[in-house]
């Protein structure tokens, strides 16, 4: 037998699942290099100084933002920025197409608009990078421990270097989320905050025990919040999983062949724009607050620190506000009820009991405006609790709603796209093998 008869008359599914391998193998691959790159120092840091800073000063909102971008913000690192400013350039994009109508013509031009978008955005990142680096840079040269200066030479070298440095660092990652997207497996961006903020597991963990063991709290309370997560957690589990079906007919001579039924249904979340809104919330009220934290001292940044902190109600009010505006912002953007209504026109569909057209665009508007509601109930209550935990004690953020929030939509949206592939996969190599059996059949 030769070689080719023999790689012919291997099983399929071995061909997809090696090949489904190496996506996930490249996945993990780029993982891994996020994760060395946040342990790479902003060249003129000195580390012990950061070290000996940051573990005592990295509590509260700084321990948030240090959180998002997986530690890197406290060893401060080429990374320390993350995709926050990517984040921030996307909401602002978005929010100017909805405002300017040269910017949404650009954004609805099919491919070549989504390119022209995503070019913007990127412009718009390195503004960002910029503006947010500056004053961290500035803000290091003034810190000092026992006399110890964090920066080894401050100057305008340092601070050039700096800027390079995180911008670089920020625009790699973008560029890594990007291959993992195109070529691993999941959204890379989302991948690149949920290792971030699993690879501090661990020392949530040993801060909580820690809080017991110097007697903060008690071993009652301990257990309480980690029950709490994981009712959190099996909460968040169930509202993701959870849909809306909208029955829709179609004409029976058009769908006899390939169902039993003349009915389908539109699949509508209850959570409709997942793990989004916190994200945005986070990226808007943190990237002042962890500046503020390098200019303690300064009058305008005693202000956002003393009203601004994580156990601060003016913060929860503000975080939460931002949750349920970007909650019904987003879901706006991503669901359209007329592109549906003329979609399920056009392909001669329908919903029972609704004329086609304008009132079945109604319909669907009305029953996406009351599961973003109820949504963004869900999302108040999952953010909700665990900041009234840390008003009363200092537990760590990890063990919060946002963060539960990120971790299970990215665990369940990377499945989602592994079965998809996997059914992809699989229906390529019945098409391949009904080919070649009609092509012998002819033969």
């Amino acid at each position: 037998m030769s070689n080719k008869s023999a790689f012919n008359s291997l099983d399929p599914a071995l061909l997809y699942k090696s090949d489904l391998l190496k996506h996930i193998f490249f996945t993990l691959i780029a993982l891994i290099c996020y994760r060395l790159g946040t342990y790479v120092p902003i060249p003129g840091i000195n580390l012990d100084v950061i070290n000996d800073i940051f573990p005592k000063e990295g509590s509260g909102v700084f321990g948030v933002f240090n959180l998002f971008s997986g530690g890197a913000l406290a060893r401060m690192t080429i990374l320390a920025l993350n995709v926050m400013p990517y984040i921030v350039a996307s909401i602002v994009m978005q929010l100017l197409s909805s405002a300017v109508k040269g910017i949404n013509e650009v954004k609805n031009d099919g491919e070549l608009g989504r390119r022209k978008m995503n070019s913007y955005i990127r412009y718009m990142t390195i503004v960002f990078c910029i503006f947010q680096s500056i004053p961290i840079l500035v803000g290091l040269e003034g810190m000092n421990r026992e006399g110890v200066l964090v920066v080894i030479e401050p100057g305008i070298m340092f601070r050039t270097v700096g800027v390079f440095s995180l911008l670089g660092g920020t625009m790699f990652l973008i560029w890594l989320g990007e291959r993992i997207s195109a070529s691993g497996v999941g959204n890379g961006i989302s991948l690149i905050i949920f290792t971030g903020i699993i690879s501090e597991l661990h020392g949530a963990l040993s801060s909580l025990l820690a809080l017991n063991k110097n007697g903060s709290i008690s071993l009652f309370v301990v257990l309480s919040i980690l029950a709490l997560f994981f009712f959190l957690l099996l909460l968040v589990i169930f509202v993701e999983s959870s849909y809306r079906k909208v029955v829709v007919q179609y004409p029976k001579k058009q769908f006899k062949q390939q169902h039993n039924d003349d009915f389908t249904y539109i699949p509508l979340k209850i959570n409709l724009s997942g793990v989004i809104p916190t994200i945005f919330a986070n990226a808007l009220l943190l990237t002042p607050i962890s500046i503020a934290n390098f200019y303690k001292g300064h009058v305008v940044a005693d202000f956002i620190l003393n009203y601004f902190m994580a156990n601060k109600v003016v913060y929860i009010i503000a975080y939460l506000t931002l949750i349920v505006f970007f909650n019904f912002f987003y879901t706006n953007f991503i669901f359209n009820p007329e592109e549906n209504a003329g979609f399920l026109k056009k392909n001669n569909g329908f919903i029972p009991g609704i004329r086609p057209g304008k009132h079945t665009a109604d319909y669907l508007q009305n029953i996406v405006f009351k599961l973003t509601f109820i949504g963004s109930a869900y999302l108040v209550v999952i953010c909700t609790v665990p900041e009234v935990m840390r008003y009363h004690y200092d537990i760590p953020f990890i063990f919060g709603g946002t963060s539960l929030l990120i971790i299970v939509s990215v665990i369940t949206d990377t499945i989602i796209q592994i079965q998809s592939y996997i059914f992809s996969s699989r229906y390529d190599n019945w098409i391949k093998k009904y080919e070649s059996k009609k092509g012998k059949l002819v033969k």
